[in-house]
């Protein structure tokens, strides 16, 4: 054994580095997008959940799940009233 610089392990090292790099510049946008959509869901259910606690005194209330907080979650207010809309129009 030498006691030098072993180059074979250090191109893997690199290569090795350089595909870490690669694969997460190519998995992050997704992922990216993927958890941005997990988040604005989450806050379409709590605006849903505030209004249903506040229509609660009035008696109006929408059905609180996945498809209903997307909706809302991506369209923002304009959303809960096309949810609010449908459902009085199709009750």
């Amino acid at each position: 054994m030498s006691d030098g610089l072993d180059w074979n392990l250090l191109a893997a090292a690199v290569f090795g580095l350089l595909m870490f790099l690669l694969l997460s510049r190519i998995f992050f946008k997704p992922l990216k997008y993927i958890l941005r959509t997990l988040l604005w869901t989450a806050l379409g259910g709590v605006i849903i959940y505030l209004y249903n606690f506040a229509g609660a005194l009035w008696g109006l209330a929408i059905g609180l799940n996945i498809i209903s907080a997307f909706v809302v979650g991506i369209m923002g207010l304009p959303g809960l009233g096309a949810l609010i809309a449908l459902k009085y129009l199709f009750s």
